[in-house]
């Protein structure tokens, strides 16, 4: 099967019928190297498609280590005349779909185009790079590197300090600029404009999650259960009245990460001296995604 012919398949529908397809789970296909992964995935289409967030994670790590869209479409083909061609299922060319266009989706040499902040006037949280740009800068940029630059992209990161109606801002235009999934992971929720705003980006149709802490959950204010009465926002707590979920962090599409010692309270935005950073360095994206995974699951 050519790569049009996938194409046509998708838009066709493709087969349903054939054997029952085996079972690949994320964990197994993330030890496999890409030309494993991409075969066996198709070969267990079905897997793929129930654990599609996991399986894109797993491409887009291959497409970060240096595969690239070319690489992808070879394998796939392959896979697919190896399996039959055109006799493939609907779920396996769904898939196979998938795959091309996820890798179709890889700019500067063969890795994945990096999140960008939305291009918003005004001087919000949209503005990336260089003087007059609302103070955002790339790390090759700044006078006193820690972090090198990724290759590709524009990698950027910068830090708020409150009390500060200025840095408070941002936080807003950050939840406000969640296209796909907003993961908060925080203390307490007390501020109703920070609850708005996570009760707007639920209304644009954004995939929210929270993860909060049990005792802080019944505090007078508290918003994530009215926030789960109102929008239908999942929450989970650590149910452990010996300990703190005392994290502070919210990623936006799996990109971009807010992180710091800032409590989403009136009083931290008010009168506490708190410290925040915003990146959407891919790995700091990634192992903060996996984190809030973990908590999700434990909780």
């Amino acid at each position: 099967m050519s790569l049009a012919d996938i194409f046509l398949a998708c838009l066709g529908g493709g087969s349903n019928a054939g054997p029952q397809a085996p079972y690949l789970s994320a964990q197994e296909a993330s030890q496999l190297p890409l030309d494993a992964f991409v075969h066996r995935s198709l070969e267990c289409a079905p897997s793929a498609l129930e654990q599609s967030r996991e399986f894109v994670d797993i491409l887009q790590g291959h497409l970060q280590r240096g595969a690239n869209s070319a690489q992808v479409a070879r394998i796939v083909s392959e896979s697919l005349a190896r399996m039959g061609g055109a006799g493939a299922s609907k779920a396996t060319v769904d898939w196979a779909c998938q795959l091309l266009m996820l890798a179709s989706q890889e700019k500067d040499g063969g890795n994945p185009e990096r999140y960008r902040p939305p291009q918003a006037a005004g001087g919000s949280y949209a503005q990336v790079t260089g003087s007059g740009n609302g103070g955002w800068e790339t790390p090759k940029q700044q006078q006193h590197q820690q972090q090198r630059p990724q290759s590709g992209g524009n990698v950027y990161i910068k830090s708020f300090f409150f009390p500060s109606e200025e840095s408070f801002s941002e936080l807003i235009n950050f939840l406000d600029s969640a296209k796909t999934s907003l993961d908060i992971c925080v203390f307490n929720i007390t501020d109703n404009d920070v609850a708005r705003a996570i009760g707007n980006a639920k209304k644009r149709g954004v995939n929210v999650r929270i993860v909060t802490d049990d005792e802080q959950l019944k505090c007078k204010g508290s918003d994530v259960e009215r926030l789960n009465e109102q929008f239908g926002i999942p929450f989970k707590t650590d149910n452990d009245p010996q300990k703190f979920m005392h994290s502070k962090f919210a990623v936006i599409d799996r990109r971009a990460v807010w992180a710091g010692s800032y409590n989403w309270t009136v009083g931290a935005r008010r009168s506490n001296n708190e410290s925040v950073i915003v990146t959407n360095d891919s790995r700091t994206a990634q192992a903060f995604s996996d984190e809030f995974e973990r908590l999700w699951g434990q909780f």
